[in-house]
């Protein structure tokens, strides 16, 4: 008889060990499922005993087809009156990969249980009922290309669901998984050598209940033994009732003989109760240990002699969480230093960076899958030979160089000749903000600003064609070696990806924290904020037009449209100017006006108006009241607030004309944008005097860099 049994990811071949030693032969690994041959006595040991699969179905079609049609009369042409008729309820379950036929799952379970019900029809003239909540039988259909397998589930519930658990209590872990995980790290092995078990964080107690049941011989099923092929008709009783038995005296022999401790604790003590109730329901309370503790905070004592520590730590799945998941990490390797000196530990995380932060050399890694989830397996000989200090971002790390690559080497070398070339300017200059490197290294994308004590990374989005991992790397090198010139610790940075925005993503948060930093330039203060949006709040390449502004802003009235942080406005008003500053977004209006009271401005004198700025003008009388303008709008907004969109080089035309009809005759209005393949129209050109000034109102920080302003100076024709 031909058989399969599904798995998650990565337990494929500790499952076809596992069906070996039942007695399986001719079995096969493939992408989440095993196939093997057997009698009826290998497939009941298998649903009873199995501890890591989670179901075992029977095979009754293993062929290829080339047509929903073919699929359909192959699956017609299965005797199903054989195991089930029709007062018995089903429902089928179809998994569909790479089939140009079958593009969607429920679409092959439709075809497959159309087939089933028509076989029924056409024999009997009668159609079995079909139940997907609680059918009796379920049928499943694994499509892969052209390859096509059909089977009867043997189990009726996934034996992942042993019986134990009523509750799974914080993020749990399934039990078959927490199985493999119990096999990779040894554990069968060292359970007949008396080595004690320990979860510090067991939350509903799975690993604990699991690890106890290895131990004691238990097959895991015999808690949920009913099964569906109890009612399948080539069910053969006798036989079951006899590996049943056999199952129940291997269970109590274990647990006579068991010599084994089992230590759980959590500090979540809400999850206590739970695990108690579990370790009850499974009938290895006698065995099992439960107490609340707190890992920041261990008794300073071993638990014994020697043992194996297993647990699943929390992961970091939300945003701002990663230096707090990353601490515990460390707390926990020190717990483990403390208290388990000689044991072997094991832990699955999601990221290298905690597996390292525990602080001791791991000798192996296994990848898994806990749900959607791509995780590793670290395992580990608990001996002061393999402690080192984990690295810590929040202090400097004097040993940076160490062991960089190739492509760390001359991103460092980069830098430091930026550094150099640009070290006498920023003193001469008192410059405190600026731009170190832009993207000079086509392999290392990113933008690195200056902020005082603090560094900006903005990175850049990699072509498609870069794998995830060697971006990843690239983003870890450009981190670790600006902490490293700059002699700061690797938390003083603040990274962020940049891409295209699109409506209010241009003023959506990055980050829950509200942490804002003043800044000085020329000896003006600003308000800047590295963590919580996309900009900081103040662009570092219109340094010198600010300057330029500040210059000619005595007794002047001064409009700033698409004025964002208000920074241009500050340097007008305090060049003595009335000013007028226009944004959409009242976030950053409100900014504007913090830094207007960080350089003690009086409001008298200032305006400032929320509106969309291209609709303002449009209201505005064309009365040419204003001397100076300065006029930045965005490349491309798509925002909510706006009745329509705004294109820099398709309304260029109206949005300077609108703002030149505010200018006064001898006025002065410096438009600028990002947009590096604007063109100007000649229209313009012909109704005004235009002259580009991007060279002049860049800095010597953006003279090389690849994303920066362009700016031209606008008046009116004699």
């Amino acid at each position: 008889m031909q058989f399969y049994a599904i798995c998650p990811k990565g337990v494929e071949s500790l499952l076809a060990e596992e069906l070996t030693s039942l007695g399986a032969t001719d079995i096969k690994e493939h992408p989440t499922h095993v196939t093997f041959e057997g009698d009826l006595a290998v497939a009941y040991r298998a649903c009873l005993h199995s501890r890591l699969a989670n179901r075992i179905y029977h095979c009754l079609l293993d062929d290829t087809f080339d047509s929903v049609e073919e699929l359909y009369q192959k699956v017609n042409q299965i005797e199903w009156s054989w195991h089930f008729d029709l007062k018995q309820t089903f429902a089928v379950t179809c998994v569909a990969r790479k089939n140009k036929h079958i593009r969607h799952s429920g679409f092959g379970g439709q075809k497959v249980k159309d087939a089933i019900v028509d076989h029924y029809q056409e024999r009997y003239e009668q159609r079995p009922s079909v139940d997907k909540d609680e059918p009796d039988f379920r049928v499943h259909a694994l499509i892969n290309g052209l390859q096509l397998k059909v089977g009867i589930d043997l189990c009726g519930h996934g034996l992942h669901q042993r019986g134990y658990r009523a509750d799974g209590g914080r993020a749990p872990i399934k039990e078959n998984l927490a199985a493999a995980l119990l096999i990779r790290a040894g554990w069968p092995e060292l359970a007949k050598q008396g080595y004690d078990f320990h979860d510090p964080m067991c939350g509903s107690g799975t690993l604990l209940i699991e690890a106890a049941m290895m131990a004691t011989d238990m097959a895991p099923g015999l808690l949920n033994h009913e099964f569906a092929f109890l009612q399948w008709k080539q069910h053969d009783d006798e036989l079951w009732q006899e590996i049943l038995a056999s199952a129940k005296v291997q269970a109590e022999k274990g647990k006579q003989n068991l010599s084994n401790h089992f230590y759980g604790s959590d500090s979540f003590r809400k999850s206590l109760p739970v695990a108690e109730e579990n370790c009850r329901a499974s009938g290895l309370t006698d065995f099992i240990s439960i107490e609340e503790q707190d890992i920041r905070h261990p008794k300073q004592e071993l638990i014994s002699d020697k043992g194996l520590l297993l647990s699943n730590p929390p992961y970091a799945e939300r945003l701002g969480e990663e230096e707090q998941v990353t601490q515990l990490y460390r707390d926990f390797g020190n717990y483990i230093k403390v208290r388990c000196q000689g044991w072997q530990a094991a832990f699955i995380t999601t990221d290298e960076r905690f597996a390292k932060a525990v602080g001791i050399r791991s000798h192996k890694q296994y990848k898994f899958k806990n749900g959607a989830l791509d995780c590793k397996l670290y395992l580990f000989d608990v001996n002061e030979d393999n402690y080192y200090t984990p690295f810590d971002p929040t202090a400097f790390n004097p040993n940076w160089e160490n062991n960089l690559s190739e492509g760390a080497n001359m991103l460092k070398n980069r830098i430091r000749k930026n550094m150099q070339r640009l070290k006498s300017y920023l003193k001469q200059n008192d410059v405190s903000c600026y731009r170190l490197y832009d993207a000079d290294l086509p392999e290392y994308s990113a933008a690195i600003d200056v902020y005082g004590d603090e560094a900006h990374i903005q990175e850049y989005m990699p072509p498609k064609e870069v794998p995830e991992k060697v971006s990843n790397k690239r983003l870890n090198e450009i981190v670790r070696v600006t902490a490293g010139i700059l002699e700061l610790p690797e938390a003083e940075l603040h990274i962020k990806q940049r891409k295209r925005q699109k409506g209010k993503q241009q003023y959506t948060k990055q980050s829950q924290q509200d942490d804002f930093k003043i800044v000085e330039e020329n000896g003006f203060k600003f308000q800047v904020n590295l963590t919580q949006y996309l900009d900081t709040g103040l662009f570092l390449d219109h340094r010198k037009t600010r300057k330029m502004i500040l210059n000619e802003a005595d007794g002047k009235k001064f409009l700033n449209l698409f004025a964002y942080t208000g920074s241009v406005s500050v340097y007008a008003a305090l060049g003595g100017a009335k000013t007028t500053t226009v944004d959409m977004s009242n976030t950053y209006l409100n900014w504007a006006k913090k830094n207007f009271s960080l350089n003690s401005i009086a409001p008298y004198g200032h305006n400032f108006i929320q509106s969309d700025c291209m609709q303002w003008l449009e209201e505005q009388e064309p009365v040419a009241d204003y001397d100076l303008i300065f006029l930045d709008p965005p490349t491309f907004s798509n925002s909510k607030r706006m009745e329509q969109t705004f294109d820099v080089q398709r309304d260029q035309e109206k949005l300077l004309n609108l703002t030149m009809g505010l200018l006064n005759p001898q006025g002065k209005l410096y438009f600028s944008n990002n947009f590096k393949k604007f063109i100007l129209e000649p229209k313009l050109k012909e109704k005004y005097v235009i002259h580009e000034i991007t060279g002049k109102t860049l800095p010597p920080d953006f003279k090389n860099s690849r994303n920066h302003h362009r700016c031209w100076l606008i008046q009116h024709k004699a």
